[in-house]
């Protein structure tokens, strides 16, 4: 246990300038974008029938039938907001999640960091909870950000506890990306290699999701994205369904991931490769 405790903190340490890069662009998107609404309300008249007669493939990218509630202050804060959160915390998953140890790895580290007494499993699982710990301190960034820009807005009124509902959903889905990125690591040929798969699931099931509201026939292939289980509109009320089940798979890519770290050779630097590793068996 103490092994855990010293990987974990060296590495919620090492982190702290990536948590920073990404958690105060974040914390800027919510503060400049929130004071923008009491723009929105003033020209709603105007707005309205703009928004009524976008065509459909374009209004899929501001909610679809729902793109009238950018008018409200709930729904400006969803589809101007929230709707954009989860790609940029999915790419974020996409390079953290691949380089936790695929990064050391390549580098030729990660076989000396292995040689000292820590273990594989405090290695793993300290590295894993640092980077939860990590996109929670963004996600807590990025919460702060908007409710200040709430406060700066003159149109908007919501507590704060209102505004961190949509956040556990956020804390899901990137949680999904991160771990997915993390077990095609362990079996891809490089870091390089898992990234860009998950980044470019991210971008596809944003788009996908996206066009289904426009596209009745694509309403089947939204439902293997987990952009679809992304609750925008959770100040509404939180759905706990999905929102468990995207914490379920996540919890299954990090299970595959541990097996895949704890039963294959650890690569030296330059080697490559496809690993299939992802069997309790040795």
């Amino acid at each position: 246990m103490a092994s855990f405790w010293t990987v974990f903190k060296f590495s919620l340490l090492r982190s702290r300038w990536t948590v920073l890069g990404w958690g105060i662009p974040l914390l800027l998107i919510g503060l400049i974008t929130a004071p923008f609404y009491d723009l929105v309300a003033e020209n709603e008249l105007q707005l309205r029938p703009i928004i009524r007669g976008l065509n459909p493939f374009i209004k899929s990218f501001i909610g679809g039938e729902a793109a009238e509630d950018l008018l409200t202050p709930a729904g400006y804060i969803a589809l101007r907001y929230f709707a954009f959160i989860p790609v940029i915390l999915g790419l974020f998953g996409a390079v953290a999640g691949s380089g936790m140890l695929a990064a050391d790895e390549e580098r030729g580290v990660l076989d000396f960091v292995l040689a000292h007494p820590a273990g594989r499993a405090a290695v793993f699982w300290g590295r894993l909870a640092a980077m939860g710990i990590g996109l929670v301190i963004i996600i807590g960034l990025g919460w702060f950000g908007l409710w200040c820009g709430v406060l700066r807005a003159d149109s908007l009124n919501f507590p704060p506890g209102q505004l961190a509902l949509p956040y556990c959903s956020v804390f899901a889905v990137s949680a999904l990306f991160v771990t997915l990125a993390l077990a095609l690591s362990m079996m891809m040929p490089s870091r390089v290699a898992a990234a860009m798969t998950t980044g470019i699931i991210v971008l596809a099931g944003f788009i996908i999701t996206s066009l289904a509201k426009a596209i009745p026939g694509l309403e089947t292939l939204a439902r293997f994205s987990p952009m679809t289980y992304f609750q925008t509109n959770a100040m509404h009320g939180l759905n706990t369904e999905p929102l468990f089940g995207l914490l379920a798979t996540a919890a299954v890519f990090s299970v595959f991931a541990w097996f895949g770290f704890r039963n294959r050779d650890i690569r030296v630097a330059g080697d490559g490769g496809w690993k299939f590793p992802f069997s309790p068996w040795r």
